[in-house]
């Protein structure tokens, strides 16, 4: 992880920009020239995920993509998800790809090929329930690149429906996600492993938790913003020295624009206020990769 270490530092920021382009919500102005032609679907996600990169790009750490809005979009929209981590290069941002892989062995080893070396990620998100089978791949991948990158790992995440499997057992399956994290993972030069765990910001009591039993751990934070996750739900997470997470919104930076904005009224200027206000909420409250 030491390349989400290193830029998180030199940023002095802990956001994460998710880029979730749903097409049903791009600016008027794509949205009227997909319907003229004059931009494919693809190409209009193309271009708006550009510009929220140079808008809000400046206030990030790293960049996540979900990668089912650039799979929907078939071939072009896989281009577009290869063209946007290679942005992200020129930009210095390191790339999460949002793919939730979790397979055996071999099936593992050719997803991790495919969006580590193929397409140039810097780490995956990974599920776990197939047990380590699923998660080594990625970190050999990782490793064998040298590039910093490595493999989120899904501990306890934020949708509304995870408690009924992830608490549902004794000990909850959370923990042994965790122990599976800190099995795997190797120190780097930061002090944090090379394996890091999705822990949601509306899981404060849950990530304290897991905090005990990762605190070498970089955590990837989703569940601020839209889905009700705020600063004060991040804090719990902090490791022993006031850091060690990352914090992804993307709803509320990619849809800003159809909102109140407090300057301009185009979505770049709305992307970049809300990333910034966003930054700032965190370092208000003590928060810091």
């Amino acid at each position: 992880m030491e390349a989400f270490i290193s830029s998180a530092r030199r940023k002095r920021s802990a956001v994460v920009v998710g880029l979730d382009p749903d097409p049903r919500h791009l600016p008027l102005e794509l949205l009227e020239r997909v319907r003229e032609r004059a931009l494919t679907e693809a190409g209009a996600v193309r271009e708006f995920c550009l510009g929220i990169l140079e808008a809000a790009g400046p206030e990030a750490a790293a960049v996540k993509l979900q990668l089912a809005y650039f799979e929907c979009l078939g071939p072009e929209g896989m281009g577009v998800y290869k063209d946007l981590i290679a942005a992200c290069d020129a930009l210095e941002l390191p790339t999460i790809a949002d793919a939730k892989r979790g397979d055996v062995g071999h099936v593992a080893a050719a997803y991790a090929g495919a969006h580590l070396s193929v397409y140039g990620a810097t780490g995956v998100t990974v599920n776990p329930y197939m047990g380590a089978d699923a998660v080594e791949p990625f970190l050999d991948e990782a490793r064998r690149l040298g590039r910093g990158g490595g493999a989120f790992v899904l501990v306890a995440t934020s949708n509304p429906s995870a408690p009924d499997l992830q608490d549902s057992s004794t000990p909850p399956l959370y923990e042994a996600a965790a122990r599976l994290v800190a099995s795997l993972g190797e120190s780097g030069a930061s002090g944090y492993l090379d394996t890091g765990a999705v822990v949601g910001a509306t899981r404060s009591e849950v990530g304290r938790r897991v905090r005990e039993i990762l605190p070498e751990a970089l955590f990837l934070a989703p569940g601020y913003g839209a889905q009700k996750g705020d600063a004060a739900g991040v804090r719990a997470l902090l490791d022993a020295s006031g850091a060690g997470v990352l914090v992804n919104s993307s709803r509320g930076i990619l849809r800003a624009f159809e909102g109140p904005v407090s300057s301009g009224d185009d979505y770049k200027s709305a992307a970049r206020d809300a990333a910034r206000g966003m930054r700032e909420d965190l370092a208000a409250a003590g928060v810091r990769a």
